[in-house]
């Protein structure tokens, strides 16, 4: 399966993960998890959609370094949103803070990762 398709799907797939976060918060009236929410839909959902696109149109997504960039972002969006769990959900660990900040990272060390690939990419259509 091509990178585009992947992200495609992974970007859906975190779109729904949000929905069903959004929706939980609207029925039972606690939005305390809105930030992580939030989080789950754009660093999770539309930016890798984004790349989708990106990969696509640009054709820059071929290669190993297309995968760990893939990788790097999923992950870094899997912890970001692990951690914001954590921070408001109530009860946070004094670890929350610090994971949140390394999602984060790993996601924009992805993203000069995805700079990087863009200025090797071939030209556009």
């Amino acid at each position: 399966m091509k990178i585009e398709r992947v992200y495609l799907v992974a970007g859906m797939l975190w779109l729904l993960c949000g929905m069903g976060l959004g929706h939980h918060m609207g029925m039972t009236q606690d939005h305390g998890q809105l930030p992580t929410h939030t989080h789950i839909m754009l660093a999770g959902g539309i930016l890798s959609i984004l790349w989708a696109i990106i990969n696509r149109v640009w054709g820059i997504g071929s290669g190993i370094m297309a995968w760990i960039q893939f990788l790097l972002h999923q992950a870094g969006a899997g912890v970001m949103v692990f951690a914001l769990f954590q921070l408001y959900g109530g009860n946070p660990t004094p670890q929350a803070g610090i994971l949140a900040g390394i999602g984060g990272t790993i996601i924009m060390v992805a993203t000069v990762l995805k700079l990087v690939l863009t200025f090797r990419g071939k030209a556009a259509p």
